[in-house]
């Protein structure tokens, strides 16, 4: 491979990384309607962080549009994401059409953690579907389910299952949340990401 074509694929990967945190201003006029809030509830509306990833390697597939990061990745915006590997997708308007996550899937948002075998993030609809054996639970409460779609803005999931399976919630009377650190100081995304497998 040339010094020059070596040169012009990290430069598009570097495009793709500037597209891929940045967000469209005119997202929530367009974003897909996901189900109301809870009554009682406002949707949040979080201003979204730019995205940061690292991971052990970063391939840019010039030709189909793709971003694919690989080796214990580690993806933070509104809330961490880690995984084995990490594909993001963008259009010729070079806007971020998927970002999808697979193999050792967790998602640490607050009280909140995730897991599941693969995890699609649908940045401007700000849900994420998670599928093989995902799990979600908040602080001792946990739901299990063959899908599960996560509303991020409006505090609330979808569970469903496949084929006569079923859904399966387990909430505790007393939620058992887990203390702040005595520093005061939450662990950093490398040490969420390590400590969860």
């Amino acid at each position: 491979m040339s010094s020059k074509s070596i040169l012009a694929s990290f430069i598009i990967a570097l495009a793709a990384l500037c597209v891929f945190s940045a967000a469209p201003a005119h997202a929530a006029a367009q974003a897909p309607s996901a189900p109301a809030a809870t009554p009682g509830k406002a949707a949040k509306h979080v201003p979204r962080r730019p995205v940061t990833v690292t991971s052990d390697t970063m391939e840019a597939v010039t030709g189909e549009n793709l971003v694919v990061f690989s080796g214990n990745v580690v993806a933070v915006e509104d809330f961490t994401l880690c995984s084995d590997k990490l594909t993001v997708r963008y259009g010729q308007d070079r806007d971020v059409s998927s970002i999808e996550a697979a193999g050792n899937v967790r998602i640490f948002d607050g009280d909140k953690t995730s897991t599941a075998g693969k995890a699609v993030y649908d940045r401007t609809a700000r849900t994420l579907v998670l599928t093989g054996s995902p799990q979600v639970k908040q602080c001792t409460d946990v739901v299990r389910g063959d899908k599960i779609t996560v509303y991020l803005d409006k505090d609330n999931a979808v569970v469903e299952s496949n084929q006569g399976g079923r859904v399966r919630a387990v909430i505790m009377p007393d939620k058992g949340c887990e203390k702040p650190s005595a520093n005061g100081k939450a662990p950093s995304e490398e040490a969420l990401c390590k400590g969860s497998r």
